[in-house]
């Protein structure tokens, strides 16, 4: 029998592989930072972005990616598509004409090795870093004309800031785990970034974001098999971090005095410089951290009384989810449509919530697009939970279905791209696609792409 031949690679095309890659990581990297300035999305932008990143895909070849997350995320856009049409009759409005940039950039992201994918998310970090900053700026900034409230940030509301600000303190966290062996000034920018995401996030005063933190928090310790003195370790970094953001929230916002607010965010820059060492002397002293957890447990209790509204705000998702489970036999198969429970919520004789989304995201996408929507959906998070990653990753993915369980972060453009983007690729789990399969799935995603970009321009 005439054995198989197996393909030789030469030097020259490992060289080519590796210079293309590097271009994807580049192009990712853009589309991410790009999305983070849409908040929910713009049609032009994101339809103009995805061409691009369908373009870069149809110049590559054969992939190894798993099946079991890329065939459901493209089942979910398409019965996105079929539930915006049915109810709109175009396929530009709706969630599908934005959201198809996820199953593009899961797609590009399986031609990364390790090395690659730990570039990428390395950027996205320090990225989402440079956002805390200038949040953290602009409301220093703020103080100046009577305080800012609660941060919004790049992203333009609280809760979504919130969220990528928790995102991103676990993606640095596994970024510095990467870098044990790189060089100190990364190392130091990685540390400042997480401090700074910390801060950020107490000036978002997003309680559903702080208490998704919690649970990655947990989850990561759990999952990484750290003990006791780590996690307090962890806890008393967390706390210290954003004490010093609930100190300039509340000098911006309830004294008269600016230049405090001005005094206390030149010591916070000047911290994050120091904050490695702060961390290690954490570690050292250990009967330290436990004052600093205990004391931060009365420091949440100030986080809640600066935000009076708090348990107002979660008894009105609770109900808003009651109302929402009044919709979802309505049309199981593929939902009411999108944007059709406020309109249905408007006249149905219960409160007016007057928001778009039901602050659950697996019970809206079952209301609006249905369930076999909601069930590709899961079948995608489900399948995540059984990869193999760090303890940060995990917890990072722990954190992200916490905060959508009573909140909406999955529908701002820069949220579900970071996940992907920042997660770990298990080969144990993948199978090979082929050229002609590969650029099947480009080829489709760009002509929608580029019809939608036509619509969006009459």
């Amino acid at each position: 029998m005439k054995k198989k031949q197996i393909p030789f690679r030469t030097d020259s095309m490992n060289g080519q592989e590796d210079l293309e890659n590097r271009y994807v990581v580049v192009v990712l990297f853009l589309a991410f930072f790009i999305f983070t300035f849409l908040g929910a999305g713009n049609f032009i932008i994101v339809s103009g972005t995805g061409l691009l990143l369908c373009m870069v895909g149809l110049m590559r070849g054969p992939v190894r990616t798993d099946p079991w997350i890329l065939v459901p995320l493209i089942l979910y856009i398409a019965i996105g598509y079929i539930s915006g049409f049915r109810t709109y009759g175009n396929t530009l409005d709706g969630y599908a004409s934005t959201q198809s940039v996820f199953p593009v950039i899961y797609l590009l992201m399986s031609y990364l090795n390790d090395r690659e994918r730990t570039r990428l998310k390395t950027l996205c970090s320090l990225w989402v870093g440079g956002m805390a900053l200038i949040g953290i700026l602009q409301f220093t900034m703020a103080a100046f004309h009577g305080g800012m409230g609660r941060l919004s940030g790049i992203m333009g509301n609280p809760n979504a800031m919130g969220a990528m600000l928790v995102l991103g303190w676990f993606a640095v966290s596994s970024a510095l785990n990467d870098a044990a062996g790189d060089k100190q000034s990364l190392r130091l920018c990685l540390h400042g970034a997480k401090y700074m995401m910390l801060v950020a996030l107490a000036l978002t005063m997003s309680i559903g974001a702080i208490g998704s933190l919690g649970v990655g928090l947990i989850t990561m310790s759990i999952y990484g098999k750290k003990g006791w003195a780590e996690f307090f370790s962890q806890a008393a970094d967390i706390i210290f971090a954003m004490g010093c953001g609930v100190l300039l929230y509340a000098a911006a916002n309830f004294t008269y005095w600016p230049w405090l607010s001005v005094a206390i965010c030149i010591f916070i820059l000047f911290s994050s410089s120091q904050i490695a060492g702060l961390e290690a002397y954490f570690r050292k002293y250990r009967i330290l951290t436990r004052l600093v957890f205990f004391a931060g447990l009365f420091g949440l209790i100030l986080v809640i009384l600066l935000r009076p509204n708090a348990l107002a705000t979660f008894e009105e998702r609770l109900a808003m989810m009651r109302n929402g489970l009044g919709y979802i036999t309505d049309s199981p198969l593929l939902g009411i449509g999108p944007y059709q429970w406020r309109r249905l919520n408007l006249y149905d004789g219960d409160t007016y919530f007057n928001t778009w989304h039901i602050h659950n995201i697996f019970l809206h996408v079952g209301v609006e697009l249905g369930l076999v929507a909601l069930g590709m959906l899961l079948v995608t998070l489900v399948r995540h939970a059984l990869k193999q990653e760090d303890g940060p990753q995990r917890g990072e993915f722990a954190a992200a279905i916490t905060h959508n369980l009573m909140d909406t972060s999955f529908f701002y453009m820069a949220t579900v791209p970071f996940l992907i983007m920042t997660s770990a690729k298990d080969e144990k789990r993948t199978r090979a696609f082929g050229k002609g399969t590969v650029r099947g799935i480009f080829g489709v995603f760009a002509v929608l792409f580029l019809w939608n970009f036509i619509l969006s321009l009459k």
